[in-house]
């Protein structure tokens, strides 16, 4: 169990939702993982698709920084990822992206209170 502001954490994890579909070319797959431990509760979203690009990897939680959508080249307002990562710190939680061998992961770490 979760303790936290429903809305929030929904805010929360359908921005990274958003996120995994838009990154994602048709025809590849987005990947849920939710696991537990004693101390803490792990949701992991994983898209396959490009990865972020290196100098654009420590600043995607930046407020207003945003990477071109694939398919259209349009930017998004770039406040998702600096509101999950507030939702995030607000919780007790913490958020982290990195790229894998076949696209992209975000973690959204809780801590059992």
């Amino acid at each position: 169990m979760v303790m936290g502001e429903a809305f929030w954490l929904e805010q929360a994890i359908s921005n990274v939702l958003d996120n995994a579909i838009e990154f994602t070319p048709q025809g590849k797959s987005i990947t849920v993982k939710l696991s537990q431990n004693q101390q803490q509760v792990t949701l992991i979203i994983e898209n396959q698709g490009q990865a972020i690009p290196d100098y654009a990897l420590p600043r995607v939680f930046e407020r207003y920084y945003s990477l071109p959508r694939p398919d259209s080249q349009h930017k998004s307002t770039g406040l998702g990822l600096t509101l999950v990562q507030e939702v995030m710190a607000l919780h007790q939680g913490q958020v982290s992206i990195h790229n894998n061998d076949d696209g992209v992961s975000v973690a959204l770490v809780f801590v059992h209170h």
